[in-house]
């Protein structure tokens, strides 16, 4: 028998919550500037050197408590791109982009990596 599907919001939330990375205290992270859920290590930084829709962003190797939005083309500074959107896992805030496929050989460094826009995250450092 199959679980019949919730309409309960604060039981939905109550499970995705369960899914959620939990991170060492002395860790410096990055975390949702909504919600203050952890979203990434500060060791995952590849570069402050990016642009975003609201300014300044990241290119970071990983995210954790994060969830991809759908899959699209997207005109960036550097040209087509196939992205995806982030999203913070736990209030479901824009945090960034995901970057799916490259426009030629010069990015392709960013596939698979991801964007953190500096507006949308807070910096923690734990130390």
């Amino acid at each position: 028998m199959t679980p019949s599907p919730t309409t309960d919001d604060s039981e939905s939330q109550t499970l995705s919550k369960l899914h959620l990375h939990i991170v060492p205290d002395d860790k410096p992270v990055f975390a949702c500037h909504k919600c203050s859920e952890v979203v990434a290590l500060q060791d995952e930084l590849v570069s402050k050197a990016f642009n975003g829709r609201s300014g300044r962003a990241y290119l970071m190797n990983s995210t954790i408590n994060t969830a991809l939005g759908k899959r699209e083309e997207r005109k960036l500074l550097t040209g087509m791109h196939t992205v995806a959107d982030l999203m913070c896992a736990s209030c479901g805030s824009p945090l960034g982009w995901m970057y799916i496929r490259a426009p030629n050989g010069e990015q392709r460094y960013k596939e698979g990596r991801y964007i953190l826009e500096a507006a949308k995250i807070v910096k923690e450092n734990n130390w």
